[in-house]
Order: structure tokens, then sequence, then C-alpha cells
């Protein structure tokens, strides 16, 4: 299964290449690298470790009362959901059902029907490749979602926002069907004195604009010193123009808004602070300029929710405690981005916020580390996926208990004598 799936992406390389560039208007080595890629490297990954994942651990034991084994193995849940998200429509369609697949399950994916162009792709090749009682799309709209959830599943995957998160929690429920949430978050990225340079700044502008900043991993917010603010800013206008020039609309390097919807939401955030960069946009081509706000509003949407678009926050902050005490405040965000040369500093951020991953001096590249169990915590999502943490997601662990006895124990049955209670308390670690 995971052999068809890879040969799914790799035969039909330039379709999903043009899908994604039709949907988001993704550039050809970016979508490679962020969708199909990470895809190939999760399924090889997994080829190369899953039968010492399938493989049962035994244990033993002696006792006076006998000998015992334990058998522990791995068992597929069975009929799996996938809810496929449309801000990567390739890549989070396929990441959960490598997993799914390699543990032993069949597969429903719905892709999201706002990147149609993708979402047809999947639903014409899938069935050429793999049985539909093994992997099978069904596209459709919200209404079609919410029939699928309302079935009885063995297992439910959604990849989405927190609101539509709880709604999916809360129908599975109904059959205490599990499942593995996959949200949204608000992820602060701090930058002290000691890393004020080019490649910082390269990697937070790289990150926050990646697919037009539609990623629930990119830098949400930039906490910087006072120390290092003004020239901070500097560097982050002057990169923007480096990656996608003056005119960024013009730039075949830059992706799209995926809907109105969307870009009427992201346009209403530039009111909620000062623009310092960018603020340009165009509806008809559902075009926001690469954008840098400042003195944002403290109570507005773009201070408290997910920005999710290619606007970027920029907050001086002057002591660190205090900054670490105002985002305890807030949900707790996929990932903790700091930009230090300092341990100190680290250690003190990494025991003074609650997040679900902290990653320093680099961003996005740790949801692509197969040894890395990705996910949220909170309102950020509930389980961990990737490589092997994929397989034990997909799958439950079912024990096989043999015991040969030696010594039958008369009085482990009633009516029990008056000296059953003080033999147990003495001999408790050798009998059972």
């Amino acid at each position: 299964m995971l052999e068809s799936l890879k040969n799914l992406l790799i035969e039909n390389e330039e379709d999903w290449l043009d899908a994604l560039q039709k949907d988001l208007n993704k550039p050809p080595v970016e979508a490679y690298a962020s969708e199909m890629g990470v895809l190939l490297n999760e399924i090889e990954f997994c080829q190369k470790h899953l039968r010492k994942w399938l493989k049962s651990e035994t244990k033993h034991r002696f006792l006076f009362t006998g000998y015992e084994r334990v058998e522990i193995s791995r068992r597929p849940y069975g009929s799996v959901l996938v809810l496929a998200p449309w801000n990567y429509p390739l890549q989070l369609a396929l990441m959960p059902i490598i997993g799914a697949l390699a543990a032993g399950n069949s597969v429903v994916l719905k892709p999201s029907e706002h990147t149609q162009a993708t979402s047809n792709l999947q639903s014409k090749l899938v069935p050429l490749y793999f049985k539909e009682e093994i992997f099978a799309v069904i596209e459709g709209d919200v209404k079609v979602a919410e029939q699928l959830t309302a079935i009885d599943w063995d297992f439910i995957f959604f990849t989405g926002s927190s609101k539509t998160g709880q709604k999916v929690y809360e129908t599975a429920a109904k059959h205490l069907t599990p499942v593995l949430l996959e949200l949204g978050g608000k992820n602060p990225c701090i930058v002290d004195e000691t890393c004020l340079n080019d490649e910082t700044v390269k990697q937070i502008v790289w990150g926050k604009f990646l697919n037009a900043g539609q990623s629930c991993i990119a830098p949400d917010t930039v906490y910087v010193s006072r120390k290092i603010y003004d020239a901070f800013l500097e560097k982050l206008t002057q990169q923007i123009e480096a990656f996608y020039g003056d005119n960024q609309i013009e730039s075949s390097d830059y992706g799209r808004i995926i809907n109105e919807q969307h870009f009427d939401e992201k346009v209403a955030l530039l009111n909620d602070g000062h623009i310092y960069y960018g603020g340009k946009y165009s509806r008809e081509a559902l075009y926001i300029q690469p954008t840098v706000l400042v003195d944002v509003k403290p109570d507005s949407a773009l201070a408290t929710e997910e920005i999710f678009g290619p606007i970027l926050s920029v907050v001086a902050y002057d002591d660190l405690k205090d900054l670490l005490t105002q985002l305890r405040k807030l949900s707790e965000p996929l990932v903790t981005y700091i930009f230090s040369q300092n341990d100190q500093v680290i250690q003190q951020i990494n025991h003074g916020v609650e997040s679900s991953a902290l990653s320093r001096n680099q961003v996005i590249f740790h949801s692509t580390n197969p040894y890395l169990p990705f996910g949220g915590k909170g309102r950020s999502g509930l389980g961990r996926y990737h490589g092997k943490a994929s397989f034990e997601a997909f799958s439950y662990v079912k024990p096989i208990y043999t015991k040969k006895s030696f010594i039958p124990i008369l009085s482990q049955y009633p009516p029990y004598s008056k000296k059953a209670l003080s033999v147990l308390r003495k001999l408790r670690k050798f009998i059972f």
C-alpha cells in the first residue's frame, strides 16, 4: 500500500504540481518541497522502519505461583475517516493516510471543496492505484463532511480550525470514536538581541509568507527585543523585497489567498494596527501583499486570533518575563519559535510558556522531521502523528497474557481464611 501511494505521487508529479498551482498559485519549487517532497520522505521512512514497528514485544516474569508471558502487539483500528484542509491539500490529505495504511487500516478521504483541482485529481487517480475497500475518496461540501462524520467510524482524523474540530469531536463522541485533531495556533516568534542577523530575518520572512501565510505553523506574531526593534523592521522589509521584488503581485514565487471569503477576513485585519510595510491587495486576483503591521490594538482579532494570512504583526518587548506572562494568557500554540544564542533564555522560554513544540533558530522545518511527533495541545489539537507516531496513532495495543501455574494458591478463592490478608501483605510482590 505504501509503495502504491509512492507511485501515485511520483508517476503523476506534473499533474499534482499543476493542480496546486491552480488552487493556490503555488510555485513548483514550493509545491514540491512543502507537499510532495515531505510525503515521499514520510513514505520511505515508514517503509524502512515498518517491520520493526510491527514486531510484537514479549516480556517474561517468574513468580512463586508460576511463569507469566506477555505479548504486546499493535492492531489497526479498522475504518478511518480523514477530513483534509485546503491550505496544503495534498500533503495534509495524504500524510495521515500514510500512517493509517502502514498500521493496516482502510481509509476514506474527504478532501477540501475549496481546492477543486487537487481534490478532483485525488478522486480521479486514487481508484487507479487502490481498491475501493482499501482507500477511497469522497468529494463534497460541508454537508457531505457532516454526513460522513456522523457515521460510526473506528477512527477519525481531522485537520482544520479549532471551531470545526470541536464539532467533529462532539459528533465522534456520540459513537465513542477515537479522534486525532490537528488544529490551528497563534504561534509566537521571539527574537532577542543576540540573534539580529540576516539568516534570522530570512527564516522568519520565508516561514511567514510561505503559501501566502496560510500555514498552521507559520510564525504568527514576532516579539522583538526593543533594543533591536527598529533594525529588525528595516531588515524585515528589505528581505521581503529580496524574496519577492518591490511589486510582489508580479512575483511568480508568491502564492494567493484561497477564496474571497478568506480574503475579506484577512483584509479586515489590516485595520487592527499600523501598516509599516505593504497593505496593498486585489480581491479579483485574491492577492494580499506581504504586510508588516506594528502598533497592534491589544484586544483586536489580529492580536488574539490566528492570522492565517500574509500579515505579520511585530511587537516590541522590554522584559522577557513580562512577555512570557502575557503569552501564558493565550491558548497553547502549535509551536513557539525562538531566535537566540543564549541557552538560558531558551530554557526560560521552554519552561515559561505552554506550547506543543519549541523550535530554535529555525521555522517550519521541525514539522518535516519524521522522528518528531507532530501535533497540538489544548486548542491547537489532540494527538500526534508523523513517523512512528503516525503508526501508533492509527493502531491500538493488544496484549496477550499466558500463565503456567506451578503451585496453586488455595487462599485465592473464597471462603477466605483469616490468615489470607496477612499472607498477601507479605508476599504480594512474589505472587502477582
